[in-house]
């Protein structure tokens, strides 16, 4: 690797010329239920300071708007509300109180100060798990939990606080966070906004559904598996993962890590400022002089053997394609990390929450969990069969689990040496529908029997089990335990209007560098986000006269860049399309859709999958060198 710059400074906004900020907030986006001890909220006529539905916002542009008094913030909570309300069928939302974050917006100072309030007003949504706010409900998903109360404010929450954000509620995440998808008996599945029949991902599935669906620019979410970029991969937002332990309270062992999902690279940078822990900035890695001296790895093999889309496929090529294009050395590699080795690993680590489920059970059922309590819906099969599996665990079990730490951290490291940035699919496939069961009938019903196996076998019966899930996102759980950043970036729309992300993995440290290569990505254009693709849908409706040569102008994506894009519609006899979209930056983004037997006519149009390879110039990178404003921050509980 060539010369590296001394972070005397560390990258703080890459603002290519002529960018400004921006985020979406469509009328027609889904949330999530209204908890039952909240009032329906009534919102203010004072649309003269209100962020227009129309306008594509960042959280940083509208706290400037809060801050210079273009929008009242007042107005702006009410609004957010009104979001959750008008679509509660996605589920996303699991509790509110207006009354709380009004008095959050009472106690922000009149004169805010930019470097320590940089996201003053804007309202933000927290996970319901691991994220304490008191008066909040500590459910962890399970239902002989559901009246219990957080008597504290964690950290974390706090620096969001600080930092000018109003707390508007918890969103909606699987039951002890131990699956990729969210759904629990106690609060039900958090339901795609891409497509409401399928699921946003988990465990951090109601933050990302808030953020795609434009209710809020930001939720807060945890990652210990990939619960963070599962669900933005699936949702189609921007999902960061740290380094383990750089965010103040999170520890430096492998485990979970706390921080968001966003829309925008700029907010997701200055959030990252924000909750860093300033103790820990040594962990920071140097930037490079020139991004393209990094040589990226890229796979598209299963760590698991599993099978891997052709759509999950094609998103890697094509960001491959683009970085090539782009001057970058990409070559294909395998990670040297036994994947089936490193999920047993993984699965002995999760012992622990079967334990934490239990002695929550014998405080509020007075007894220790059994079989009956899956079928009576009072805790999942997972769950369950941690607990029985961890009565059994022998006491090497720690170091054994110790022991994989090591050589993961080992073998990435070395494997760095030659390739800072390993490139995967975030996921193997698209997201799942809400009738795809976590764990299959088969699986549950030996689950039940778990109690009388020995150690080795309730072992291989939860990796069995888990792999269901585990074979749609295979790629997520590396980082957790190598502690490496990963980053998944929205870069995929398949011929169904279905999202998918790549995931940009670093070396310890290397946060930043991920984040600068995001902004490559989004500035080109390469970002697609439900709010862009649903203009194009609804600017795009061919009619059978349409020839192959109609040509629609319009403006989407970030209009903040001012880029006029033209579609050019090339209709065929089985009325799929190739649709080609260039822009005033010389950037070419071509959406192209196959007519394949396999997919079905429909009387609609249907959209094209993005993301084919393209001629682009190479980018002109402005890095403004900016010095991190580091704050404070706390830690969080397991996640998938």
């Amino acid at each position: 690797m060539k010369k590296y710059r001394k972070l005397g400074f560390v990258l703080s906004l890459l603002i290519p010329l002529g960018f400004s900020l921006s985020y979406s907030v469509p009328t027609n986006a889904s949330a999530g239920r209204q908890d039952n001890t909240q009032t329906d909220v009534k919102v203010n006529d004072q649309s003269s300071k209100t962020v227009k539905d129309d306008e594509d916002q960042s959280a940083l542009a509208i706290a400037q708007q809060v801050k210079n008094q273009q929008i009242d913030s007042q107005q702006l909570v009410d609004d957010t509300y009104q979001k959750i309300a008008e679509n509660k069928n996605l589920n996303n939302v699991i509790y509110q109180d207006p009354v709380n974050a009004s008095q959050q917006v009472n106690t922000l100072p009149s004169t805010p100060t930019n470097s320590e309030q940089p996201f003053y007003g804007v309202p933000i949504l927290i996970k319901g798990l691991g994220q304490a706010y008191e008066g909040y409900p500590n459910t962890d998903g399970l239902p002989y939990m559901k009246d219990n109360r957080y008597g504290y404010t964690k950290n974390f929450v706090a620096q969001l606080q600080k930092m000018g954000f109003v707390i508007m509620g918890e969103t909606n995440y699987p039951e002890l966070g131990l699956i990729n998808v969210t759904d629990s008996n106690l609060y039900g599945p958090a339901r795609n906004p891409w497509e409401p029949t399928r699921n946003a991902g988990g465990s951090s599935g109601g933050a990302a559904a808030s953020v795609a669906a434009g209710i809020v620019p930001i939720a807060t979410g945890n990652d210990a598996g990939g619960s963070l970029r599962i669900p933005a991969s699936w949702s189609g937002v921007i999902g960061l993962k740290p380094t383990q332990g750089i965010i103040l309270g999170d520890s430096l062992t492998p485990s979970v890590v706390n921080f968001a999902e966003t829309r925008r690279i700029d907010d997701t940078i200055k959030l990252f400022e924000g909750l860093m822990d300033p103790k820990r900035k040594s962990l920071l890695k140097e930037f490079p002089l020139k991004l393209q001296d990094l040589k990226i790895a890229y796979s598209l093999k299963s760590p698991v053997g599993s099978v891997v889309s052709a759509d999950a496929k094609r998103a890697v090529l094509n960001a491959v394609a683009f970085l090539r294009q782009q001057g970058f050395q990409v070559v294909e590699k395998d990670s040297p990390v036994d994947g089936v080795k490193l999920m047993r690993a993984y699965y002995l680590g999760a012992l622990s929450d079967g334990t934490v489920a239990n002695y929550l059970a014998l405080q509020k059922l007075h007894r220790n969990l059994q079989a009956s309590d899956v079928t009576k819906h009072l805790v999942s099969p997972m769950t369950y069969a941690l607990y029985e599996a961890s009565k059994k665990a022998p006491k090497e079990v720690k170091q054994v689990y110790n022991n994989e730490l090591a050589l993961v951290a080992s073998q990435m490291k070395s494997f760095h040496e030659e390739y800072p940035i390993y490139l995967t699919p975030t996921t193997a496939t698209v997201a799942p529908l809400n009738s795809d069961p976590a764990f299959l009938p088969v699986d549950v019903a030996k689950i039940l029997q778990i109690a009388s196996m020995p150690f080795d076998q309730q072992m291989d019966v939860i990796y069995n089990a888990w792999y269901h899930g585990l074979s749609k996102t295979p790629f997520t759980q590396l980082a957790n335990l190598a502690g490496e950043p990963a980053l998944s970036l929205p870069t995929y729309v398949n011929s169904q209007g279905l999202p998918l992300g790549i995931q940009l993995e670093g070396e310890k440290g290397s946060d930043l560098i991920l984040l600068a290569l995001g902004k490559l990505f989004e500035e080109k254009g390469k970002l697609v986000f439900l709010s862009d693709y649903q203009k194009l849908k609804n600017t795009i409706q061919p009619s059978d006269h349409q020839t192959e040569n109609t040509v629609i102008t319009t403006n989407i994506g970030n209009p903040n860049l001012r880029e006029k894009l033209t579609y050019k519609l090339q209709s065929t006899k089985n009325k799929f399309a190739s649709l080609n979209i260039s822009n005033s930056s010389h950037e070419r983004v071509i959406l192209s859709q196959k007519a394949a037997g396999r997919l079905p006519l429909s009387k609609e149009k249907q959209l094209p999958q993005t993301g084919s390879s393209n001629n682009n110039a190479a980018i002109l990178l402005g890095l403004a060198l900016l010095p991190l404003t580091l704050l404070s921050i706390d830690q969080n509980k397991r996640k998938f």
